[in-house]
């Protein structure tokens, strides 16, 4: 069983949104998967609330009950994939949730600000001694100059996944459905963006033991 989570502690990185489509696309992939929402805001488990598909395990978890709610996951061996939304600050609560990552995913907005905002999340994940990936997220298409300036600062302070996801307007839409943007629109740019990241943080987890 692999665990990502996802993490930063800069608000409005749209990590509830790009954890709740990653979680359908992984399923869609054949993993079996369990969301669990461990941030104050609520938002994934939100979202869960109003998904009206199966096949998905969505929980909201005390950062306190984390490890153990992972236990009990991991001892009843039916899940595959744990994807984790984590509160928006750091402390130690959050660390704890962090500890039990196979994968630590930072979604960045391609902005001087919020790159720089990574860096104490950064700083502790190496103090955890755990793996992390940067995607930027919320991308404006059409500032492709932006974008790239962003990327190349990423890259130099950790591993930045190869596919780049869009602001649309799926993701908004998909949130309020209770669907993934490859389950709202299976053939949209959004749900292109989502699967090609999808698959890359498969690559990355590969056989890792959280």
């Amino acid at each position: 069983m692999r665990v990502l989570a996802l993490t930063t502690q800069k608000g409005g990185s749209g990590k509830s949104t790009l954890a709740a489509s990653l979680a359908v696309a992984a399923m869609q992939d054949g993993e079996t998967v369990a969301a669990l929402d461990t941030d104050q805001q609520a938002s994934l488990a939100g979202w869960g609330q109003r998904r009206e598909a199966n096949g998905l395990d969505i929980q909201r978890v005390e950062p306190s009950a984390f490890a153990g709610t992972l236990g009990k996951i991991r001892e009843a061996g039916a899940v595959s994939l744990v994807i984790v939304d984590t509160p928006g600050r750091f402390g130690p609560d959050v660390a704890l949730v962090l500890r039990e990552a196979s994968l630590c995913l930072l979604p960045v907005k391609p902005s001087i600000l919020d790159v720089e905002a990574a860096r104490p999340t950064v700083e502790q994940l190496r103090l955890l001694g755990r793996p992390f990936a940067f995607v930027l997220n919320q991308c404006n298409p059409t500032t492709q100059a932006r974008t790239l300036d962003a990327a190349t600062a990423l890259v130099s302070t950790g591993a930045l996944a190869p596919s780049m996801v869009a602001t649309r307007s799926d993701f908004l839409d998909s949130m309020t459905t209770g669907q993934g943007v490859t389950e709202l629109a299976p053939k949209g740019k959004a749900a292109v963006e989502v699967r090609l990241l999808w698959q890359w943080i498969k690559a990355q987890l590969g056989g890792a033991k959280a």
